[in-house]
């Protein structure tokens, strides 16, 4: 793939990533009112969905990041673009490739777990305590400053080779779904608040002596 295409494919999985991260924070980052409203709804699906956003996202940034190619196969990641554009005479792509890795050095938290959930049982990877997993952890201001970064670089990319800036730091490719399914939940919570209300009522009215 030429350098015009490896972009095309990463700004889809830049794109997605974005929009994943966007609903895990409107559910899992917001107020303590959208809290306690997953919390009341179904705790323990929400709790194990908290999971699965966490080990998502965090494999999905890591993916970006791997190196150009694994056990001498091609990647599609950043690296590997980098590489593309080096292969055809960039001079720029040295500076672009020690960017990446300060990016992927700062990037551990999303790294380092994403090693042990994808090796199974090894034995070294996994040699923590007794009836646990390992799970991700990060914090909004980091996942930020991954996409900040890793969207000038690609910007700066797409310069060298002609091509139009892509708005990644305003957020316009990823719409996330959160708002919609917490708006549900309250429809749907303040429905049947409604309801035990109204039976109470009635019950109240139809009590003998009332």
């Amino acid at each position: 793939m030429d350098a015009k295409s490896l972009i095309a494919v990463l700004d889809n999985e830049i794109a997605h990533l974005r929009s994943v991260y966007s609903t895990y924070a409107r559910l899992y980052g917001s107020d303590s009112d959208t809290r306690n409203l997953l919390s009341d709804s179904d705790a323990a699906f929400f709790g194990d969905l908290y999971i699965v956003y966490l080990n998502y996202i965090s494999v999905g940034v890591a993916r970006l990041l791997d190196p150009e190619e694994t056990l001498g196969k091609p990647n599609l990641t950043i690296f590997r673009l980098i590489a593309t554009l080096k292969s055809a005479g960039h001079p720029e792509a040295e500076k672009l490739h020690q960017r990446l890795l300060d990016i992927k050095t700062r990037a551990y938290n999303f790294t380092d777990p994403r090693k042990q959930l994808v090796a199974h049982l090894d034995y070294k990877a996994h040699c923590i305590e007794p009836g646990k997993k390992p799970i991700p952890s990060f914090t909004k201001p980091e996942f930020e400053e991954f996409y900040r970064d890793t969207g000038q670089l690609m910007n700066d990319i797409r310069a060298i080779i002609g091509m139009p800036p892509c708005m990644y730091e305003w957020g316009i490719v990823g719409h996330g779904c959160g708002r919609k399914l917490i708006h549900r939940l309250k429809t749907a919570s303040d429905h049947i608040a409604a309801r035990a209300s109204n039976k109470a009522l009635h019950a109240t009215a139809a009590a003998p002596g009332s």
